[in-house]
Parts: C-alpha cells; sequence; structure tokens
C-alpha cells in the first residue's frame, strides 16, 4: 500500500456546489473578472478542486477513506483537449507545450490511465481508449492578462470548445503562458479543475499554469526526469496527470467520485511515491492516482477477470 496525505485544509469549503467557486483555507480563489476581446462575460463556474503545492500537503497521512459517486457526470471515453494561451506572446523557455503535446499523445491506453476504468457512473464504467489524443490549439489571438482570472480561463475554455468542437467526454485544459498565472499560482496551489458550461453543455476545464514558473513548489527537481522532461519541467505532467485523471472522475465537482475527508482521487495521493511511468514508447513522471478497488495509491490498475 503507498502512502497516503491529507490536503491542508484546501477542501474544507467542499460539501456543496458554488455557483463562483470556494477557497479553502489558503484563501485564495481566483475570481471572476472582465471578459477578454472575443470571451463572454456571462461564463459562470462551479466549484473549484485545487491541486496544493509539494509544500501545502500535509505528510501525517492519517486514515483514509474511499471517493463516493455523487451520482453526476463522469468522462466515459476522455479526451484531452489542450489550449495554450499566449505562448506566442510570453515564449515558452522550458519547452512545456512539446512536452504536454507528447504526453496527450501517449496516455491512450496506458496502464496508468486504466486506473480510471474502475469507477462505474449509473450504468456504464469509464473507458481507457487508445485514442485520448483531442489535438491542440495555440490560441495567439486573444491576447492573455498578466494574472488571468478564473472567469477568464473558463471563458478561454468555451472558446477552444469552439474551436475544437464540443465533446462530453472531453477535458478542455486552458493552459497559461509563461510569467501569465493565475493569482495563488504556486504559493497556495499547482492547478485546479472545474466546469463551466457553453450553449447548456456542461464543460470540464484545468486551469493549468505554466508549472516551471513555481520551481520546487510544484515538483521541479523531485524526480530524476524521464528522456524528453528536463528537471525543470518535470511537474508539468505530474500536475496535468492529477487534474486528469481527477477532470475524468469528477469532471463537474464533486458530484463525481469525491470523498469529504480526502478530496478526489488525485488529491488522496498528492506529491507521494513520484515514479517515472510508462506510456507506450515514453516514460513520463506521474504521481499515484486512489483506487478504491484496492484502498490504496497505485500507478496502474487491471480488473480482476
Amino acid at each position: 500500500m503507498h502512502n497516503v496525505s491529507r490536503l491542508a485544509g484546501i477542501f474544507a469549503c467542499a460539501a456543496t456546489l458554488a455557483a463562483a467557486g470556494c477557497a479553502g483555507s489558503s484563501g485564495v480563489a481566483p475570481m471572476s473578472g472582465p471578459a477578454i476581446a472575443g470571451q463572454s462575460d456571462a461564463v459562470q463556474t462551479h466549484q473549484k478542486i485545487y491541486m496544493p503545492t509539494v509544500n501545502n500537503v500535509n505528510n501525517a497521512r492519517p486514515q483514509y477513506s474511499n471517493a463516493v459517486y455523487g451520482g453526476g457526470a463522469l468522462l466515459y471515453k476522455p479526451k484531452m483537449f489542450l489550449i495554450f494561451w499566449g505562448f506566442k506572446q510570453a515564449g515558452d523557455p522550458n519547452g512545456v507545450a512539446k512536452l504536454l503535446e507528447s504526453y496527450q499523445a501517449s496516455i491512450g491506453g496506458s496502464p496508468y490511465n486504466n486506473i480510471y476504468t474502475q469507477y462505474q457512473g449509473t450504468k456504464k464504467f469509464i473507458k481507457n481508449p487508445k485514442n485520448q489524443n483531442g489535438k491542440f490549439w495555440m490560441d495567439n489571438k486573444n491576447a492573455i492578462p498578466a494574472n488571468p482570472t478564473d472567469g477568464q480561463v473558463a471563458a478561454e475554455s468555451v472558446l477552444g470548445v469552439k474551436h475544437f468542437g464540443y465533446d462530453a467526454n472531453a477535458s478542455y485544459v486552458v493552459v497559461t503562458a509563461h510569467g501569465h498565472n493565475s493569482s495563488g499560482f504556486g504559493s497556495s496551489y499547482c492547478a485546479y479543475h472545474s466546469a463551466t458550461s457553453s450553449s447548456g453543455n456542461l464543460v470540464s476545464y484545468t486551469n493549468l499554469p505554466y508549472i516551471p514558473d513555481a520551481g520546487q513548489s510544484c515538483g521541479a527537481g523531485i524526480i530524476t526526469p524521464p528522456a524528453g522532461e528536463t528537471s525543470e519541467n518535470v511537474g508539468t505532467t505530474i500536475v496535468e496527470g492529477h487534474e486528469y485523471g481527477e477532470s475524468v472522475t469528477d469532471p463537474n465537482p464533486p458530484s463525481g467520485y469525491y470523498s469529504n475527508q480526502w478530496g478526489e482521487i488525485g488529491d488522496i495521493c498528492a506529491w507521494q511515491d513520484i515514479e517515472n511511468d510508462t506510456f507506450g514508447q515514453n516514460q513520463f513522471a506521474s504521481q499515484p492516482m486512489w483506487s478504491n478497488a484496492t484502498s490504496s495509491c497505485v500507478h496502474s490498475y487491471q480488473k480482476s477477470k
């Protein structure tokens, strides 16, 4: 059994959905703000679930509990769409875009992503299709603010929906550019995911800041990097893997798989037992995810026959 960590109060407000989200004990909540050209100013988001920094994880590891299904949406045939916002404007000194594109193309059918197939909705289980590569978009048209608010990130995800098309099984990942991260990044959290809507459809989105900007707080140097990653950007796949798995199992938090005590399936295992996992022909740094089937943090899963 892997070690389990308790989050440092970040999920104290997780009992109910909130139209504009809520903050944990850190007091940091990226708030809605003025719209950007091309974005809607009417975007409303649901509760945000934050991934803590390395320094915000409580290592006491008290008693754990399984995640409970709340009857909400799941991403049954998951797919990842990447929206690189402002990268031409700010540059990409740590090669985050190339790394995430490789990660996106490799995750489908992997033993790691098979962890999610144990989680069942109202009638069916989540699948692990070989193709989870939903393409990427370099949005160089809409200028990125210095510190995007949650409302602006959510609106950018809706622009992504308009660019790619709507997919009910998709995680729309807004990757903000170097030096243009939301308030609280690196000090209180590394990333978060939430939900908004587009034309009445639920949109599961992630605010993925430029992870190397946070240094060791969000994983830099935490493990010897595999080929294709560097000590500076190794936290990128750890954080996005965490957020993607939680988006798959809880796309409209906390109505999917959620523990009132621990949070989502990535939170229970955050920053513990980091390994370089094999995804097809590549390896990527990853944290374990929670398995209800084994009541432990795991890097892979195989259903018993």
